[in-house]
């Protein structure tokens, strides 16, 4: 019998390596875990539509927790919890980011604008995910959700001209994951990790003290205080590493797999 009845995991650097694909241990492990009867959940920065497609690959049926903890959603879409962000914070943080031409992504419902990049085909971009030469112009087609900010300058300048001023009403999730580049997830003051997956526990009837969670950046570090086992991957940056109960093996050393035998099952 399983020692926890549900595993919390973020994608970006914990189950996905670093080149951001699921490894064939990964993918194994989260099978056997499946087959012992223990629940995946993925918590994720990623916004619903491309979390989806990595749990249609592992075929997960638990709901999702996207977009940094401001929406938790059924496989179908049905939304479990929806957090929507300050509209006039999205609209200024938006709009200066075009004039400076920062790498941002901007959730609006079931749609996320992405810039431009070189070798994009954006008729073969996921579903829900498209380009735009200016994101502000697009902010009237739908609440938005979360708003991601990459790049350190681009980063820091949030965290001097923004961050003060919106205080009260955004989180900034500030994130200095290793070997990957800065970013900060702007969304509701409520959107967290560990919030979300307080619902989806409650959803599916599963106390915290039998959940794992699994991560690697700031972002994480509330989800991993909330799980009854809370566990940081080797490529964690130190703060996270310090808040874990255990240090696993690398995202590039299957660190998730080393978990699931090791704790899980």
């Amino acid at each position: 019998m399983p020692r926890y009845k549900l595993l919390a995991v973020d994608l970006d650097g914990t189950l996905l390596n670093s080149a951001m694909k699921l490894s064939e241990g990964n993918t194994e492990a989260v099978a056997r875990a499946l087959d012992a009867g223990v629940v995946v959940v993925l918590a994720t920065s990623r916004w619903f539509g491309l979390a989806k497609r990595t749990s249609d690959r592992l075929g997960l049926t638990a709901p999702i927790i996207c977009s940094n903890g401001a929406e938790v959603r059924h496989q179908d879409g049905r939304t479990i919890l929806h957090l929507p962000l300050d509209t006039e914070a999205a609209r200024e943080v938006v709009t200066w980011g075009d004039d400076h031409g920062w790498e941002m992504f901007t959730t609006l419902g079931d749609t996320t604008y992405m810039n431009m990049r070189p070798g994009i085909i954006p008729e073969r971009l996921p579903g829900g995910l498209r380009v735009a030469e200016r994101q502000s112009d697009h902010l009237d087609e739908g609440t938005p959700i979360a708003v991601q900010v990459w790049q350190e300058d681009a980063v820091r300048e949030v965290g001097e001209r923004f961050a003060p001023k919106y205080a009260a009403s955004v989180r900034f999730s500030f994130n200095t994951p290793v070997g990957l580049p800065h970013y900060v997830v702007l969304a509701n003051p409520e959107a967290e990790k560990a919030n979300a997956l307080r619902r989806v526990c409650e959803e599916l009837g599963i106390a915290p003290e039998e959940t794992v969670a699994m991560g690697d950046s700031e972002s994480d570090i509330e989800m991993l205080r909330f799980a009854g086992l809370g566990i940081a991957v080797r490529n964690s940056p130190d703060e996270v590493k310090r808040d874990a109960l255990h240090v696993a093996p690398s995202n590039d050393e299957d660190g998730v797999a080393w978990v699931i035998q090791k704790f899980v099952i």
